[in-house]
């Protein structure tokens, strides 16, 4: 699996380090705002990655779980929240498969955000995702998530990218093929080559829409971006939902 080496590589969180905390502080700042939130509501954060959203969640009061895959990512997770100035948070990091998961209706919301979905060639693998997040989440419980836009994606596609960081130069190709958008990331570094992929399932709200609704989600709200601009389907770089189980 693709995902089992890119992201427990050094290198996944320097290539995507531009999604920093105050980047993790618009999109809990948009949550808050679209919800009516307790603080002291449990949180669950589905693939988590480094926590850097688990871990902004915390500082606001929120009881909160993260979990991912990669042992890599959860170390750094871990590290994360030791170096935060902040002490007393309540959020722990747990090693898990976002296919395999139920908290059995504990958390009154789960957030998957930075497009951490579409990971599976199946649909019914992906669509288990969106299930064992229902299952997870109380009567009333609501789910923020965070995909890219399928239909601006296929417009804009940049086909290559180059980017130089010291000794480090990275290489990204990139195409649609099938229904997925495939990376190649090529990372040269002291005369030595890393190769990577990413592959992503590419789906559209209508598709969300029906998942969802299959798993007692019903859609709430859609947003374009972090910042809370409308979801314009041939313009909004990013596909937002703030869906209710019901």
């Amino acid at each position: 699996m693709w995902f089992k080496k890119w992201f427990s590589d050094k290198h996944y969180l320097d290539l995507y380090q531009h999604r920093d905390e105050e980047d993790a502080r618009w999109i809990i700042n948009l949550l808050q705002r679209s919800i009516p939130v307790n603080t002291k509501s449990r949180v669950l954060d589905i693939a988590c990655g480094s926590g850097r959203h688990s871990i902004e969640l915390a500082r606001r009061g929120f009881e909160v779980t993260g979990f991912d895959l990669s042992g890599f990512l959860i170390k750094e997770a871990g590290k994360n929240l030791k170096d935060s100035p902040e002490r007393n948070m309540k959020v722990k990091f747990l090693i898990k498969d976002m296919r395999n998961f139920n908290f059995h209706e504990s958390f009154d919301i789960a957030v998957n955000i930075f497009t951490s979905f579409g990971y599976f060639e199946e649909d019914s693998e992906n669509t288990k995702v969106i299930k064992n997040v229902s299952d997870s989440l109380k009567k009333n419980g609501y789910f923020i998530f965070d995909f890219l836009n399928k239909f601006y994606l296929e417009k804009n596609l940049v086909p290559l990218s180059f980017n130089r960081h010291g000794n480090t130069t990275v290489i990204q190709k990139r195409r649609i093929e099938n229904g997925f958008v495939r990376k190649s990331i090529v990372i040269k570094e002291n005369k030595k080559e890393k190769r990577f992929e990413e592959v992503l399932k590419l789906y559209s709200l209508c598709e969300f829409e029906k998942m969802f609704l299959q798993n007692k989600l019903i859609i709430q709200k859609t947003f374009g971006d972090y910042f809370g601009n409308k979801f314009i389907k041939s313009k909004s770089n990013r596909l937002i939902i703030i869906a209710r189980k019901k």
